[in-house]
C-alpha cells in the first residue's frame, strides 16, 4: 500500500466514523505509521506490520473510541505503541493526552512520535499508573488490550472522582470479566458494542462513570 492510499483509505473509514480528517493531520498518521513500522522491525513494538492491517485493527479500532471521550485531559494506560492514545490526539488536538507505559522502549518510542511529528498535545510517562500521582484530575481514562476489568479498575483506583469515566477496550462481550465486578461497579457500567470500518471482529467498549475509591 502506498502513503498516499493509506492515507485517502484512513479518510474514508474516519469519513464511516463520523470522523473528519484534514490533509495535514493524513500525513501525521502515514507518518506514524511509518516510525511504528521502522521500530517494529527491532523492537516489536505490534505483532501487525502489514499497512493494511496496522489502518483496521490499530488506527480506525482507536479512532471508534472518539466519540466517547469525555472532556479534554485524557490517559491511555499502557499505551504502548500509542495506541489508541496517538490516534485519538492526533485526530482531536483540543484534547490533551498523558501516555503512561511501563516499558522503557516502548516509551521511548512514544517520545521519538512525539518529537518527529511535533505532537503537543500528548504527555509520555514511562512507569505504571498504580505508581503515577497526577497534579490534577483526568476526566477520561482508556485501556486498550491491557488487563481485565477488575484489575484495571483496582490499578486506577487513586485516579477516580466523582466525574471521571473510564473506558476499556475489549472484542468479544466481556460477560466473565462483568461478573467478576462487585454489584456497585457493575451499576456503573454499561458495554457499548462498536463497528469498526474494514474489521469483521468484535468490538465492544466498556464504559464506566463516576465509580467512587474503594481506598481513601
Amino acid at each position: 500500500m502506498e502513503p498516499h492510499s493509506l492515507a485517502e483509505r484512513l479518510a474514508e473509514g474516519a469519513a464511516q466514523l463520523e470522523l473528519e480528517l484534514n490533509g495535514a493531520v493524513l500525513i501525521r498518521f502515514v507518518e506514524f505509521v511509518a516510525l511504528m513500522r521502522k521500530w517494529n522491525r527491532v523492537h516489536n513494538l505490534t505483532a501487525l506490520d502489514d499497512e493494511g492491517e496496522i489502518l483496521t485493527h490499530h488506527l480506525l479500532d482507536s479512532l471508534s473510541l472518539a466519540p466517547f471521550i469525555s472532556g479534554t485531559c485524557c490517559m491511555d494506560i499502557g499505551s504502548g505503541a500509542g495506541l489508541p492514545g496517538i490516534a485519538l490526539a492526533l485526530c482531536r488536538p483540543d484534547q490533551h493526552w498523558t501516555l503512561v507505559e511501563s516499558r522503557a522502549k516502548k516509551a521511548g518510542f512514544l517520545r521519538e512520535v512525539k518529537a518527529r511529528l511535533r505532537i503537543d498535545n500528548i504527555s509520555v510517562i514511562a512507569g505504571r499508573v498504580e505508581n503515577y500521582r497526577p497534579g490534577e484530575n483526568f476526566d477520561t481514562l482508556v485501556a486498550r488490550a491491557v488487563t481485565t476489568l477488575a484489575s484495571l479498575l483496582n490499578m486506577t483506583d487513586h485516579l477516580r472522582h466523582p466525574h471521571l469515566r473510564l473506558i476499556a477496550m475489549k472484542g468479544v462481550y466481556p460477560g466473565d470479566e462483568l461478573a467478576a465486578l462487585t454489584p456497585n461497579q457493575r451499576a456503573s457500567t454499561r458495554v457499548v458494542p462498536v463497528e469498526v470500518p474494514g474489521l469483521s471482529a468484535q468490538r465492544h467498549l466498556v464504559v464506566i462513570d463516576g465509580l467512587p475509591r474503594l481506598r481513601p
